[in-house]
């Protein structure tokens, strides 16, 4: 079976390009510590090894900052599950905090995690690598060609099984669909009878000048003393990309998250 990718418009075109390529690898589930250690193997080393693409990977560590008790033991669960898969992490007094991160406001802070070997990537060469490494091994991607719908049929049991996708050019016969359309993967859902429990976000972030202090490798920083609707504000530096060498200039990126009606 060969697999084939169907992109609407064009591979990063869409929310691709400015979203934040955080990668931080603790998270309440072990299946999810697995997935995004193995995930940080593919980024950080095999890709780039593989295809001669660079990911954009900065091991510049995360930062999980607790401004309340109940959240600082949530992060001690965190690091004990961590410990078990092999993740390396600190609980930081806010003193310690500060020491790691002179610039942050510590003086409400009951800790932090700290994670070093997590980092960011560059979500567009990520995704030109994954592209060039998946063609290498036999896929095939074929843009500016919107799925239209999905056929399915009811087999002798009575259950219903893809059976093929339609496209403005024509159809695919297939009995596997994988849908990773991200926002609209609802939309797509729907084209086969299913429904996906997706809730879109609102996502604005800001980019500011460079920061005296803060430099490509300091760790990235969700901060939920900022919430916006519920969620927190995160800080990441960035390198600005002028041409085509990234320069050696580093803006902060703010950005927060509410919930927004599909």
């Amino acid at each position: 079976m060969r697999a084939v990718l169907l992109e609407r418009e064009r591979l990063t075109s869409g929310t691709t390009w400015h979203t934040a390529g955080l990668l931080w690898q603790l998270r309440p589930s072990d299946v999810e510590v697995e997935l995004l250690a193995h995930t940080r193997r593919v980024v950080s080393r095999d890709l780039e090894e593989e295809t001669g693409l660079h990911t954009g990977w900065i091991q510049n560590g995360g930062l999980f900052i607790a401004s309340n008790r109940q959240r600082l033991d949530e992060y001690k669960r965190l690091m004990s599950l961590g410990k078990a898969y092999g993740v390396e992490s600190h609980v930081l007094s806010p003193a310690e905090t500060k020491a790691l991160y002179p610039l942050m406001n510590v003086d409400d802070l009951y800790g932090t995690l700290y994670v070093p070997q997590d980092g960011t990537m560059d979500p567009a060469g990520t995704c030109t690598a994954l592209s060039r490494a998946a063609a290498a091994r036999g896929a095939q991607v074929i843009e500016n060609c919107p799925v239209t719908g999905i056929r399915v049929r009811t087999d002798d049991f009575g259950v219903r099984r893809v059976a093929a996708v339609e496209t403005e050019h024509g159809s695919i016969q297939t009995p596997c669909v994988v849908n990773c359309a991200g926002v609209w993967a609802a939309a797509v859902g729907r084209m086969a009878g299913v429904k996906v429990p997706l809730v879109a976000m609102h996502h604005a972030y800001v980019v500011t000048e460079r920061i005296e202090g803060i430099q490509v490798g300091t760790s990235t920083a969700p901060d939920p003393r900022q919430a916006v609707g519920g969620a927190g504000t995160w800080l990441e530096p960035q390198r600005l990309r002028g041409g085509k060498q990234p320069e050696e200039v580093c803006a902060l990126r703010a950005e927060s998250l509410r919930s927004r009606s599909p």
